[in-house]
């Protein structure tokens, strides 16, 4: 599923005055729609190369209510467990982040009521741009940015190019990389492609090291103990690695603690620095 069809699957949540804004737009420019924000008795925005837009088109809370209940499938207590992470991701595998009041157990975050925003995340998918990553950097990579950067989107298409090469596994846990639906990816990850959608990434890497003898492994957001030492265990067992990571510098990297075991493994060859979907700096670690 391309940019243009998740664009089109978002249309259908959204309120009826900013769905015809949206359609009215010219193709081109709706093509680089990266987010759509609707915020309580506040004007309604679209995210382009970075900047938003004021659409001046105001959303009532009464349209931000039935937005958030569609999105929920019309049955919020359904996504109790997603909605305390603050984000669901609907068809087409469009993340939306939620804002709102939390219902706290203890010192946990269990739900959330009182929505007061809705950030429409519209995933890229540009067969191709990994190429050359894939070319200049064979073995393991470590794919870094900040927010925006298009690590998701980078990374959809190294699994695309390694799932079309060899055997390899996608841990999916936001549902974000693959888009399944029904057992089937939205987005081209690759023929040789297994995927494990919605697992916790940890277990999803230890099961997919189980189950499907993978080449190569891949999965998004390395950032807790218990990712790390999944990977070093995978990685012991000789199998490579694409995996993402919060951080806009090697000076960013370094501070980041959790990750300091893998760097002193060297379970990655090669560390990359995306800005804007493109490589900014490649740097050799073994």
């Amino acid at each position: 599923m391309n940019t243009a069809e998740c664009l089109k699957e978002v249309l259908n949540y959204l309120p009826g005055a900013v769905r015809e804004y949206l359609s009215r737009m010219p193709e081109s420019e709706r093509a680089e729609i990266q987010e759509i924000r609707l915020r309580n008795q506040k004007t309604a925005g679209i995210v382009i190369r970075g900047k938003e837009q004021n659409t001046g088109i105001p959303v009532s809370f009464e349209e931000l209510s039935r937005t958030f209940q569609a999105v929920c499938s019309y049955s919020v207590y359904s996504f109790e467990q997603e909605l305390s992470e603050g984000y669901l991701t609907i068809r087409g595998g469009c993340r939306v982040g939620i804002c709102g009041s939390a219902v706290r157990e203890h010192q946990n975050v269990k739900s959330l009521k009182y929505i007061s925003s809705l950030n429409f995340r519209i995933p890229g998918e540009y067969p191709g741009i990994a190429e050359q990553l894939w070319k200049q950097c064979p073995g393991s990579v470590l794919i870094a940015g900040t927010v925006g950067s298009g690590k998701t989107t980078y990374l959809r298409d190294f699994c695309r190019i390694a799932g079309n090469h060899c055997r390899t596994a996608l841990i999916d846990e936001r549902g974000e990389l693959a888009a399944v639906q029904r057992g089937a990816p939205s987005h081209d990850v690759g023929r040789m492609t297994d995927i494990f959608d919605n697992y916790p990434r940890a277990a999803g890497i230890l099961t997919a090291l189980r189950v499907m003898n993978p080449e190569y492994l891949i999965c998004d957001e390395i950032s807790t103990p218990e990712d790390v030492q999944a990977v070093l265990t995978a990685s012991g067992c000789g199998v490579k690695f694409a995996a993402s990571c919060h951080a806009g510098s090697p000076d960013e990297l370094r501070n980041r603690t959790v990750l300091r075991p893998l760097l002193e493994a060297s379970v990655f060859g090669n560390l990359v620095f995306l800005k804007d979907c493109a490589v900014q700096t490649i740097r050799r670690l073994s």
